[in-house]
């Protein structure tokens, strides 16, 4: 089970308050407590990280979680991989994801140095004290190297990093999951370089792979690039290939079948991961119930035969279970909290 350390939680809820949004409210709907989070030592779940930047996303419509001057939209960075996954390679997709991200924001800006063999990516902050702690720098960054990964179907060799900031000591240990390669701290600048032989390659993913893929984010960039060929990983991918609603789940004996593998055997390496059939089934319907309650306007009813459930009270009862509070409450409290913030951005 992928894991990641206190740091990333507590600067996650950090920009989420810069904003407005209630800390101890977004702790309790992933089922955290502030002295997890302020325990240096704490590490939680990536499943349960993704969870939390999926609420602050949706609570801020920022998918730079309140850490710069203006926010970045939700949705910007999926059309941006809809916009280059159709390119002929790598590093074409790279240059245009720079050229994509300068059209529609200047908070952040991303360059590119293309040399021999070599390419750089550069990423500045306008107002980097707002991201006093690096938690923005980090992320983007490593989102950006696990798309390249993606679309190519194996990690990008990674020749360099470099951070314009002193080595953090207290965490840097997850540098070597987030960046496996040599870093210089205290540069002049913050990049990434690739191999470019690497970036010639193609794009071996297509459209319906990267609705898939998006359809979970930001959990793919959480988790170390093994964890992409997990087994948990890979059924909840082949559960969600279709993408149909009401949702509909096969029998485990033929999603053995789907990975050439007998019952037990594909039983025994879930359980291997800490997972089970069962969860990886109620984790799909707790996210997607989550995503129809705070951005549509499905009824309960609705939602629960969406689902899949043949009761409405079977999925509240779920739903209680996941979160602590009914569906309709948990859609009251987010309104609630987005109404609050809404309110003091245009004071």
């Amino acid at each position: 089970m992928s894991t990641s350390c206190s740091h990333y939680f507590h600067e996650t809820i950090r920009g989420a308050k810069r904003r407005g949004l209630d800390a101890a409210w977004l702790m309790a709907q992933v089922g955290l407590t502030g002295e997890q989070i302020d325990d240096p030592l704490w590490r939680g779940r990536s499943e349960d990280l993704a969870r939390l930047v999926q609420l602050v996303w949706i609570g801020l419509n920022d998918e730079f979680v309140g850490l710069t001057e203006r926010p970045c939209k939700t949705g910007i960075f999926a059309l941006m991989c809809h916009c280059i996954i159709t390119e002929d390679s790598l590093e074409q997709a790279l240059t245009k994801s720079v050229l994509f991200y300068d059209l529609v924001t200047d908070q952040v800006t991303f360059s590119l140095d293309v040399k021999d063999r070599e390419v750089e990516l550069r990423l500045y902050l306008r107002r980097p004290e707002l991201d006093p702690n690096h938690y923005l720098v980090e992320f983007l960054l490593s989102i950006w190297y696990r798309l390249i990964g993606w679309m190519g179907g194996i990690p990008a060799p990674l020749n360099f990093a470099t951070f314009s900031y002193p080595k953090p000591e207290t965490y840097f240990d997850e540098f070597k999951y987030m960046f496996p390669c040599d870093y210089e701290f205290d540069a002049a600048y913050t990049s990434l370089v690739f191999d470019r032989l690497h970036l010639k390659l193609p794009i071996v993913r297509t459209k319906q792979e990267l609705k898939q893929f998006l359809s979970v984010a930001p959990l793919g960039f959480m988790t170390i690039p093994a964890d992409v060929t997990s087994y948990a990983r890979r059924v909840r991918t082949f559960l969600l290939k279709e993408r149909r609603l009401p949702l509909e789940f096969p029998d485990f004996v033929d999603v053995a079948m789907q990975f050439n593998m007998t019952e037990p055997t594909l039983r025994r390496k879930l359980q291997q991961e800490a997972t089970s059939y069962r969860a990886i089934i109620e984790n799909i319907r707790r996210d997607l119930a989550v995503q129809k309650l705070l951005k549509g306007a499905n009824s309960v009813s609705e939602i629960a035969e969406l689902l899949g459930y043949s009761e409405t009270r079977a999925f509240t009862r779920a739903f209680r279970d996941w979160t602590g509070l009914s569906p309709i409450r948990y859609r009251e409290r987010f309104r609630q909290h987005i109404s609050g913030v809404a309110v003091e951005q245009n004071l």
